[in-house]
């Protein structure tokens, strides 16, 4: 597929989902779904720049903000089946000037996910897929938020357009993971949902 075709078509599938998750309804799951889904919701936002990072060249900052959507999605789930009542009660602040300045007391995305595996959920095989991402790219993606040594050889020596398109469809496989949280409590469930976006959007996934 041409480069400019997998961006748009990338950007047609995450409006698609998008436009799902909107007019969805969920069942009443309390502050716990509403914290979720905003963090979804943030992720697919990340995915949207991503794509335009990636498009405009942009590569080293496209892979900055990778990192930061898939710590949405883990946390995401973290939040959904995991985080204690306490920590999401935390999470749910008034905006306030000394709330804000309050530092985050939550585990770190590798804490989130070990607690999440453990735990041996119905989403235990997405918790696995999320596992072997971090296992394989969370390090040189944590290398380029700090300014590593990831950023320096990539300003060397550039990215391969196959590289670029397989950054691309890392972050929309993210933001299909984190649609299928929201989509497993809506009425009705619609995961189904997700097997016609990837077959209409084959490309656009690894």
């Amino acid at each position: 597929m041409k480069k400019e075709k997998i961006f748009e078509e990338s950007l047609m599938m995450i409006n698609e989902l998008r436009n799902e998750l909107f007019v969805c309804k969920t069942i009443d799951c309390g502050l716990r779904l509403e914290l979720a889904k905003e963090c979804v919701g943030i992720s697919i936002e990340h995915s949207e720049a991503i794509n335009f990072l990636l498009a405009t060249e942009y590569p080293i900052q496209a892979m900055i903000l990778l990192r930061s959507q898939y710590e949405a999605v883990v946390k995401s789930y973290w939040i959904m089946f995991i985080a204690s009542n306490e920590q999401v009660t935390r999470l749910n602040f008034n905006w306030t000037n000394e709330e804000q300045g309050l530092k985050d007391k939550f585990p770190m995305v590798s804490e989130m996910l070990d607690l999440l595996y453990k735990a041996k959920l119905d989403a235990h095989k997405i918790i696995e897929q999320l596992t072997e991402f971090k296992n394989y790219n969370l390090t040189p993606l944590n290398s380029f938020v700090h300014t590593g040594k990831h950023s320096f050889i990539r300003k060397s020596v550039g990215f391969e357009p196959e590289f670029i398109e397989r950054l691309l469809c890392f972050s929309n496989n993210l933001v299909s993971t984190a649609s299928h949280l929201i989509f497993k409590h809506t009425i009705p469930d619609k995961q189904e949902l997700l097997k016609t976006i990837h077959k209409k959007y084959s490309e656009c996934f690894v």
